[in-house]
């Protein structure tokens, strides 16, 4: 293999596979970046076998080739590397890098021991705003569960109904739900995306700024294109629970709140809260909140906000850090939370908005 191509592509295409590679893997290859010519272009591939990577980039091919190279080795070489453009040049299994003012050997691995990454062909696929993707993924994120015994919580559910997609995710402690609106009717379908794939695909997506997302399904598998860049990733089995049947349908107390001013008096609640636990309890009067937290050993703190309410006076105890990672996610100044009672589920919606609903169960306390 031999070929030319800028500091720039490389640099740019290598920061986006290079995540997917898997550091002090058991088997040497997942550490490594697959580095390929394929149709007049370098393809630049990873994968840990969940996640695959692929990252096609523009270079001068005068030889075709492959290899595959440690991955942090060289994404960081190159990184460093301050020349305009850089050739590279594969002799048996070591990669030669010649630029201006530097020049590099590095020890490779066949390219034959790459494990495959698999191909979606062929198959129906789902075009989205990448704006609204991304939002979408960012606005669920923060509510998958980390318990690797319950593998269908740990995901992204993705529920396809005609002209509409849904994102869920939630730990039994709170939940998320993001609706977005399609161009073209769909084939009605559940599925299970892995919060690390997600993770991954708002990550590129930030960093390239595609010019759409599109996403292609198998049973098992899940494809998402965008301009030049492919990832492929494992779905994960199982059912996501019946969601709906807990958000409530109406509330009895509805309070308006100003996002920064509501954010700024629970993180100085939860100065207090965090030793219970992040306890906050909130009591809604007419046309005010109280937030108060306390803790036996640091003291007790109590704050008043003026609001907009409606329906009778509640008290209820939340998670503060649950609530303040919604605030950080919701893009309007204002959110209404509605709240039933002591024991039911709170749900906190941008306000003027019916696309994103954020519901979080209270917390138990003495009387």
């Amino acid at each position: 293999m031999k070929l030319s191509c800028t500091q720039e592509n490389l640099n740019k295409g290598l920061s986006i596979v290079g995540r997917t590679a898997k550091p002090q893997a058991t088997l040497p290859v997942l550490s490594n970046i697959l580095i390929k010519t394929e149709k007049g272009r370098l393809k630049l591939s990873s994968t840990d076998l969940e996640i695959g990577a692929n990252c096609f980039i523009g270079a001068k091919i005068d030889k075709e080739g492959a290899i595959t190279i440690p991955a942090k080795l060289l994404i960081d070489y190159v990184m460093m590397n301050t020349d305009e453009k850089i050739n590279l040049e594969v002799v048996k299994n070591t990669l030669f890098l010649k630029s201006a003012k530097y020049e590099a050997k590095i020890k490779g691995i066949p390219a034959s021991e790459f494990p495959l990454i698999p191909e979606i062909k062929n198959k129906p696929s789902i075009s989205f705003s990448p704006n609204k993707f991304n939002e979408a993924i960012n606005q669920v994120l923060i509510a998958p569960s980390y318990d690797e015994t319950k593998p269908a919580l740990s995901g992204i559910c993705l529920k396809i109904l005609k002209k509409e997609a849904r994102f869920v995710a939630t730990d039994s402690f709170r939940l998320a739900e993001k609706k977005i609106t399609l161009e073209q009717e769909q084939k009605e379908q559940t599925i299970i995306i892995p919060s690390k794939t997600m993770s991954e695909v708002f990550r590129i997506i930030n960093l390239i700024s595609p010019s759409s997302v599109t996403l292609s399904l198998t049973t098992n598998q899940v494809l998402f294109s965008f301009d030049d860049v492919q990832i492929v990733s494992r779905l994960i089995e199982g059912n996501f629970p019946d969601y709906e049947a807990i958000i409530p349908k109406t509330t009895e107390t509805e309070i308006t709140l100003d996002v920064a001013e509501f954010q700024n008096t629970l993180k100085m609640a939860n100065l207090f809260a965090k030793e219970s636990g992040s306890n906050v309890k909130l009591k809604i009067n007419q046309n005010k909140l109280e937030i108060s937290a306390n803790s036996p050993l640091l003291g007790e703190n109590i704050s008043h906000l003026a609001a907009q309410t409606t329906g009778p006076a509640a008290e209820i105890t939340f998670n503060a850090k649950f609530i303040l990672d919604a605030l950080n996610v919701i893009n309007t100044t204002k959110i209404t939370l509605g709240v039933t009672g002591k024991l039911n589920p709170g749900i906190i919606k941008p306000f003027g908005q019916k696309d994103y609903l954020y519901l979080i169960m209270p917390l138990q306390t003495e009387q």
